[in-house]
Formats: C-alpha cells, sequence, structure tokens
C-alpha cells in the first residue's frame, strides 16, 4: 500500500468515515448541504463573474456587486469544504484512483488561483474601472470562472454516479 492510499484507507475508517457510510440519513444530509453550498458558491459568483464580463447588472459599479455577494461565495465555499471533507471521508479509497476526483480538485485549485491572482492584481485598480467597461483582464477573469465553477459541478456530479457504481479498487 502506497502512504496515500492508507491514508484515504485510514480515512475511511475513522469514526466519522464509518457514519457517513453506515447511517442511512447522514450521507444524504451532507450531500444536500454540499449541493446548497454549490448554489451559494457559484451562484455569487457567477453574478460578480458576468458582472466582470460586461454582461450583468452593467449599471452597478462592480465593487459594489462584489461587495454584496462575496459573503455569499465565502459562505458557500465554506459548506463545501466542510461538506466536502465529510463527503470524502466516507469515500476516500474510492476517490484515490480516480480521475474524475482529480480533476475536481484541480478545477477547484484552479478557480482558486485565478480568483487570487484577480484579487491581488486587477482588482486592486478596480476604482479605475469600477463604473465603466472593465478591462480584458476582468473579463477574462470573469469568463474563467465562469467556466471553471461549472465544471466543477459537472465533475462532482460525475463523480458521484462514477463512486457510486464504482466496486471498491484492490490496495496498491
Amino acid at each position: 500500500m502506497t502512504p496515500a492510499y492508507s491514508f484515504f484507507h485510514w480515512l475511511t475508517q475513522t469514526y466519522i468515515g464509518r457514519e457517513m457510510q453506515g447511517n442511512a440519513y447522514l450521507f444524504p444530509t451532507v450531500e444536500a448541504l454540499h449541493i446548497m453550498g454549490s448554489v451559494a458558491l457559484v451562484g455569487a459568483t457567477s453574478i460578480i463573474s458576468l458582472r466582470l464580463a460586461g454582461l450583468f447588472l452593467t449599471e452597478v459599479p462592480i465593487s459594489k456587486v462584489a461587495k454584496q455577494f462575496l459573503p455569499w461565495a465565502w459562505l458557500g465555499f465554506g459548506f463545501q469544504v466542510v461538506t466536502g471533507i465529510l463527503l470524502f471521508m466516507s469515500e476516500a479509497t474510492l476517490a484515490y484512483d480516480n480521475a474524475i476526483f482529480q480533476v475536481k480538485m484541480a478545477l477547484i485549485v484552479f478557480g482558486g488561483i485565478v480568483a487570487l491572482v484577480f484579487q491581488q492584481t486587477v482588482y486592486r485598480r478596480v476604482k479605475s474601472w469600477d463604473v465603466t467597461n472593465p478591462p480584458f483582464s476582468a473579463k477574462f477573469a470573469g469568463y474563467t470562472l465562469i467556466v471553471v465553477w461549472f465544471a466543477v459541478i459537472a465533475a462532482g456530479r460525475w463523480l458521484n454516479s462514477s463512486v457510486a457504481n464504482a466496486p471498491l479498487p484492490p490496495p496498491p
């Protein structure tokens, strides 16, 4: 067994992992909360991204849209992290070699990097373009984040189907 697989296996055997697997109501409840977190995160970031792209709420300053919707995005992200860890603990060994899981995690990291780079560079100059047409870099970030977060959702749904129907992999 590789150290990573051993760790993933250990996670599934923890009290939380076993409860997530064995309790008939816990897994679907946590999954529902995970989906609600997706709605908050992707809904809020889509509104912000569409404004950045210049396609929505064009009469409202970007800083005002961001101030109103970023708290919802962070709340959704918090739900995603907590519920995602719980869901992962119940099926960690199934995720070990799953390419869809790896793609989903890579997309989340990529989306976070795009948002962080945007926040630390382009958004620092928002006062110069807050009420005008956003610069190409802001539009690019907006379009990119819409595509990334929707791809994360698609990968999550695909992952859910693949894990639910997959046999346990043999230990490496």
